[in-house]
């Protein structure tokens, strides 16, 4: 068995160290936001495109197009302002490749229930099966997101235990 590679990116040593302290880092907090914006600006650049040519009225509908993604922006930044962190030491029992990223994220916890994560944003470390792995994730409603893990056995995963502010600044801890 191989053992980890003890480097870590920088991004994700910051967001361990924002994480353990009960917040999410700028990264994380940004990727969150506007996660569904770039799906929308992607869409609407044919709109853009049509409304450019009906001279004011085009102009408006088009002003009108950015002030929605500008709320779609405010409203989610407003939400994830007020979501709770939460912690969890969960397992990865089997492994998705790589090339499957549209599927959700399963791990299970230390009594073999399943917990999926339907969207995922954290950095990419290699995790072999069967790997106790430091998980920080938040719920919106009944969606989890996944916002950084790492394995208990890596050489740093000592970054990822929770601090002692981690409760104070409303943090959850999953006692399995």
């Amino acid at each position: 068995m191989a053992a980890y590679d003890d480097r870590l990116p920088k991004d994700l040593v910051n967001d361990f160290q924002r994480n353990r302290d009960g917040r999410l880092s700028t990264r994380q907090w940004l990727e969150l936001i506007t996660e569904p914006v770039v799906s929308l600006l992607l869409l609407s650049v044919p709109l853009v495109l049509i409304f450019g040519r009906y001279g004011m009225a085009g102009r408006i509908l088009v002003l009108a197009l950015i002030a929605g993604f500008l709320a779609t922006i405010v409203l989610r930044a407003l939400r994830f302002a007020r979501v709770k962190l939460c912690y969890r030491v969960l397992y990865a029992e089997r492994l998705q490749p790589r090339w499957k990223f549209w599927r959700k994220t399963v791990l299970t916890s230390r009594a073999g229930e399943p917990v999926r994560f339907q969207q995922k944003i954290a950095g990419k470390l290699k995790i072999k099966p069967d790997d106790a792995l430091h998980v920080y994730f938040v719920s919106v409603g009944d969606r989890s997101i996944l916002v950084s893990m790492i394995p208990q056995e890596h050489p740093k995963a000592e970054l990822a235990e929770p601090s002692d502010d981690f409760l104070r600044r409303g943090g959850v801890i999953f006692a399995d």
